[in-house]
């Protein structure tokens, strides 16, 4: 019987000057669309080279920007093929940190 191993990665550094002038646009929908920075997109090929992540199997991603630039480098060297799945996205467990506290 062989073990699964799941690595959880972060997007790397992300473009902290990034400005959508669409007002009509969610917060979510933008913050969906934050791109990394060049110093970003190394961290993330240098990541990719990883022994740990050498010869994976499987490759998933958020629908995020970033999140998905950080994989292509996995992808690419393990010649597969990303899958998008939005339920990946971010979290915000501080909410429900608040409404525990407040029990």
């Amino acid at each position: 019987m062989c073990d699964t191993v799941i690595y959880l990665i972060r997007h790397s550094e992300q473009y902290r000057d990034y400005v959508y002038n669409n007002n009509s646009e969610k917060e979510s929908e933008i913050n969906k669309k934050i791109i990394l920075s060049i110093e970003g997109e190394e961290k993330a090929r240098i990541l990719a080279d990883k022994e740990e992540l050498k010869n994976i199997e499987l490759l998933y991603s958020s629908d995020y920007a970033r999140a998905v630039a950080t994989a292509k480098y996995i992808a690419f060297n393990n010649n597969l093929t990303t899958n998008i799945d939005e339920r990946l996205g971010e979290r915000k467990i501080r909410n429900n940190r608040s409404n525990k506290s407040k029990r």
